[in-house]
């Protein structure tokens, strides 16, 4: 018996090797890229240089610390700081230029007449009335003189007609103007006043009686001295 040997012969394809070559090597370095990727792409754009990530480092770490809410609160504090400052400034000078104008008010001219049965020196007074304001309260006391001018005016004139003559002869005028200041912040409910001035005061004195005229006395007939 004769035996039959069959041989097979493997042909190389040289295009399928080159091209299953190429397709390696390309996957390779996708591979590589997507473990490193470039610094221009991590950061969302192409680097420029050497300098563009330094200053674009810089930058953030500036914009970091300015947002930083201990540097927030630091400037939010000498903000409100300034303001606090320049406002008790302003008001400082605004009382300073107004409190000429608040110092002193005028409260009219008034009379006295002392009673029939007074017998004293002084009958009568004439002045002008005027009240010296606290500062810390000016502003206050000036708003309610506006409100209560008429009870102020109604109590003071009670006040002089249970005055006394005596009253006005004090050349300081002392305990007129205690009560009168009394009677005033207690017209207003509070303490404004710091002092009572009174000017163009004009008194009625009581005139002098005068001396009585000796005149000689004629005797009667009767009682005349006999001559001799």
């Amino acid at each position: 018996m004769g035996g039959r040997i069959s041989y097979t012969f493997l042909t190389e394809n040289p295009s399928h090797d080159r091209n299953e070559a190429l397709f390696t090597t390309q996957g390779e370095i996708m591979a590589e890229e997507a473990k490193n990727p470039p610094k221009g792409d991590q950061e969302g754009q192409e680097p420029t240089g050497n300098e563009a990530p330094a200053e674009s480092s810089k930058k953030a770490g500036w914009a970091k610390r300015f947002l930083n809410p201990k540097w927030l609160g630091a400037v939010v504090v000498v903000l409100l700081f300034l303001q606090g400052g320049g406002f008790l400034v302003y008001r400082l000078s605004t009382h300073a230029g107004g409190s000429s104008d608040l110092a002193e008010v005028d409260l009219g001219n008034y009379q006295f007449i002392a009673n029939e049965l007074e017998r004293g020196r002084i009958v009568g007074a004439e002045f002008s009335l005027h009240i010296a304001l606290l500062p810390q309260v000016a502003e206050e006391a000036r708003l309610r003189l506006e409100q209560r001018k008429f009870r102020v005016q109604q109590g003071v004139e009670q006040l002089l007609r249970q005055a006394h003559g005596g009253d006005f002869d004090d050349p300081t005028l002392g305990e007129l103007k205690r009560q009168l200041q009394e009677q005033i912040n207690e017209t207003l409910g509070m303490r404004a006043i710091s002092d009572v001035i009174v000017t163009d005061l004009q008194l009625d004195r009581v005139q002098s009686d005068p001396k009585p005229t000796t005149a000689k006395t004629e005797l009667a007939p009767w009682m005349e001295k006999p001559s001799g």
